[in-house]
């Protein structure tokens, strides 16, 4: 498989090509950042040297199979460097209430958002970060829930809690000291 001298059913591959050596470019810019025109020109044969160079490949200007998988290979790690961290599911679909008594990972969760708003605002106290959702912890959520403008009821139900993620993304947009 060497890729220099290609017809028209190959431009998907050229393009291909192109879109893991414009990926590339981003992590490293010593190679030229190329459009994607599913043509082997002038532009993707430099670009391809140019990775070859810095991956310590033979300098030929064409995609064999050490430079497809060095490229492969690149391009995998710019993408894995991009990518978003993984949510962490904490709660299911089938969301009930949490209330005092309640004992698990989200009250940790729940707790570290509400002292991320003691921090931001005065209105609220910091609580102990544990994973039992106790009086202070319901007086915090009544408190949130009141400046809110929700029903006071001491209980994370499902506008508490999205009212809550809201505001905390929210938050997380700005740097308060």
């Amino acid at each position: 498989m060497i890729y220099n001298n290609f017809n028209q059913e190959e431009t998907s591959v050229i393009t291909e090509i192109q879109l893991y050596l414009r990926n590339i470019s981003y992590s490293r810019p010593e190679i030229p950042r190329i459009a994607l025109s599913g043509k082997y020109d002038a532009q993707t044969r430099k670009a391809v040297e140019d990775f070859q160079k810095l991956s310590g490949l033979p300098v030929t200007g064409k995609v064999d199979y050490s430079t497809w998988n060095a490229m492969v290979r690149e391009n995998s790690l710019h993408m894995k460097s991009k990518e978003m961290p993984y949510k962490l599911p904490c709660r299911s679909f089938d969301f009930g209430n949490i209330k005092i008594g309640y004992s698990g990972d989200i009250v940790y969760v729940l707790k570290i958002m509400l002292n991320n708003f003691c921090r931001k605002y005065k209105n609220y106290k910091e609580l102990e970060i544990n994973d039992k959702y106790d009086h202070e912890t319901e007086e915090a959520v009544k408190e949130f829930q009141k400046i809110s403008m929700l029903p006071v009821t001491g209980i994370i139900d499902k506008e508490t809690w999205n009212t809550m993620i809201s505001i905390y993304s929210t938050c997380k947009l700005y740097d308060y000291k």
